[in-house]
């Protein structure tokens, strides 16, 4: 039996965020990680990497405003390079009808504290991307939002957690978590995995699009489910075509260029799960339509190929916000899933909210994504030995 402070369960961009805070501040953790660190097909392997604040739920604006805050200053206080670039983040409209549209969507996000947000007409759009496709007659532009690599910063995080004393268990399946008591009086207190038993103070489960496998062991059922999201990277292009990420009103694209010149496309489009649930098939409808979104938006993607189409295993909670914090009738039970494909940009943030949260200290800004809002445990029973 291995005993520690704290277990964290998945060693994704979350799970090692909240690893790296609590090591910061001093507390004893283990993470366990069933496969390597950001490796295929895990989310945090395939995200698209967008940094931003636009278009969040009410409920994540304040990890959003203090995450983005925060990813200028990353590179230095983990002693990585994650290929983090402010280059903005473009909302476009195609129609008139869009433009207004947008025009109440910039004001309401400054309601929510996104206080640089602001719209732009089609003279400032074309300044900001000279290549932008004729039809694009506005934006919604976020100067502040930006981009980063997905599996660098994984590493990077749990390469800091590492340093700060946090052990990590590669290669290492959890098999279950451990639960005492009976229904009403339920406590979590550690996992069984393929290296040996674990005792914990404390149990955080952030294993992604696998969470709910576990939660369903010991009678919690989490109101999630797994998507195969595609990713298509092009062949380079010229560098410094396009700065900020753009995605359009009315159609499924994020749109971004790597720093090799690459053009990364994104949007959701869909690809098929295996049937085991560690894998996924692409789908040549999703490939064509997410090309065929990125050439009218932006021309100049039209003139590469596509140089690769992968996808990443998602967890989307039913409301497509995380669930983040304490279930009720599991103590000692905290969950940190559901991002929905949108956890990457606010993982610094998550990291510290859930370890003060650990620590005993309020975190209001995690109120609106407490799994009390759509959770309902049911009955538990004590994980098999």
């Amino acid at each position: 039996m291995t005993h520690t402070e704290v277990l964290v369960i998945g060693g994704g961009v979350i799970g090692s965020s909240i690893a790296y805070h609590l090591a910061r501040r001093g507390h004893q953790v283990l993470v366990v990680e069933r496969a390597q660190i950001a490796v295929e097909p895990a989310a945090s392997w395939a995200s698209a990497g967008g940094v931003r604040r636009q278009g969040r739920h009410p409920a994540e604006a304040a990890l959003a405003i203090e995450a983005v805050t925060h990813w200028p200053y990353l590179e230095a206080e983990l002693d990585a390079d994650v290929h983090y670039r402010q280059g903005g983040n473009l909302l476009v409209a195609e129609s008139a009808d869009e433009a207004a549209q947008l025009a109440a969507f910039a004001a309401q996000q400054r309601e929510m504290g996104f206080a640089d947000v602001r719209w732009l007409d089609q003279a400032e759009v074309r300044e900001l991307v000279p290549g932008i496709g004729e039809q694009v007659v506005a934006a919604s532009t976020s100067p502040a939002d930006g981009q980063a690599d997905p599996a660098l910063t994984t590493r990077a995080f749990a390469a800091a957690a590492q340093h700060l004393g946090a052990t990590y268990w590669t290669e290492t399946p959890c098999h279950a978590l451990v639960v005492s008591g009976s229904r009403g009086a339920i406590r979590i207190s550690g996992a069984l995995t393929s290296r040996g038993d674990v005792a914990a103070e404390a149990v955080v489960l952030a294993a992604g699009a696998w969470s709910d496998e576990l939660a369903a062991g010991i009678g919690l059922r989490l109101p999630m489910q797994m998507h195969a999201l595609q990713m298509v990277r092009s062949t380079p292009a010229p560098t410094g075509v396009l700065r900020p990420v753009i995605s359009p009103m009315g159609r499924a694209l994020s749109l971004k260029q790597l720093n090799n010149g690459s053009f990364l496309l994104g949007g959701g489009w869909p690809g098929d799960i295996a049937a085991d649930r560690h894998g996924y098939t692409l789908r040549p409808a999703s490939i064509a339509g997410n090309w065929a979104a990125a050439c009218a938006i932006l021309p100049a993607v039209g003139r590469q190929l596509v140089e690769r189409a992968w996808c990443g295993l998602e967890a989307i909670s039913a409301d497509e916000i995380p669930l983040i914090g304490p279930v009720a009738g599991f103590e000692g039970l905290t969950v940190a899933v559901g991002f929905s494909g949108h956890g990457f940009a606010i993982a610094p943030a998550v990291g510290r909210a859930v370890a003060d949260q650990l620590a005993g200290q309020p975190v209001p800004e995690l109120d609106g994504l407490s799994p009390a809002r759509i959770v309902e445990p049911a009955d538990a029973q004590p994980a098999p030995r």
